[in-house]
């Protein structure tokens, strides 16, 4: 019998790379949600020229405020977290 040998991790990360992108291009940002770091009304957007937000939703989750810009050192290892710091 063959054993195949797949690696979900690789092309979930990929696809995750290709819809950032995608959305980096048509002039929207990338969110990020992130449970443990963030409570659930709010995520990171990532936005195509580097900067990154913590942004909170609204209740219908229909619109969303800026929070907190971060700087420069914490996008980094916000993107490193995520395996993005060099999509």
């Amino acid at each position: 019998m063959n054993t195949i040998n797949y690696n979900f991790n690789q092309k979930i990360n990929g696809a995750i790379v290709q819809l950032r992108k995608q959305k980096h291009k048509a002039g929207f940002p990338f969110m990020i949600t992130d449970e443990e770091e963030l409570p659930e009304n709010q995520a990171y957007m990532e936005y195509a020229d580097g900067h990154v937000e913590i942004v909170e939703f609204s209740k219908d989750y229909r619109d969303y405020k800026p929070l907190k810009t971060l700087n420069e050192k914490e996008s980094f290892f916000l993107r490193q977290k995520y395996n993005l710091e060099n999509a």
